[in-house]
């Protein structure tokens, strides 16, 4: 599910004209290299809670910003980034639930 998250977020920041590629989204919006998508995919697993976070945080500061400006055009741009960090946050709750959830850290 993260990646396809990831790769959504990644092309709506390329429809809005936020970054020009892939490289660009993993290096500036994930904190990650250029091919970290690539590799997720190759290795089939999830980006991590961290690099969520990072996207997430990068999400909502530049959404308050943008919510700031008198411009639509701004306003519009806020709110799909708001809408992608929520989306981001969910995608950190679920996987901050599963590893408190697995059954050898209930303290049940």
């Amino acid at each position: 599910m993260s990646i396809r998250l990831l790769e959504h977020m990644r092309d709506e920041l390329i429809a809005t004209g936020i970054v020009q590629n892939t490289p660009e989204f993993c290096h500036s919006w994930l904190g990650r290299s250029e091919g970290y998508i690539r590799v997720l995919r190759y290795h089939n697993t999830e980006p991590s809670v961290g690099t969520l976070s990072i996207c997430s945080s990068k999400l909502g500061y530049y959404a308050a910003r943008l919510a700031a400006s008198d411009q639509p055009q701004h306003q519009a741009w806020s709110e799909r980034l708001a809408n992608l960090k929520a989306l981001c946050d969910r995608a950190i709750a679920e996987q901050s639930e599963a590893v408190w959830r697995a059954p050898e850290r209930m303290a049940v």
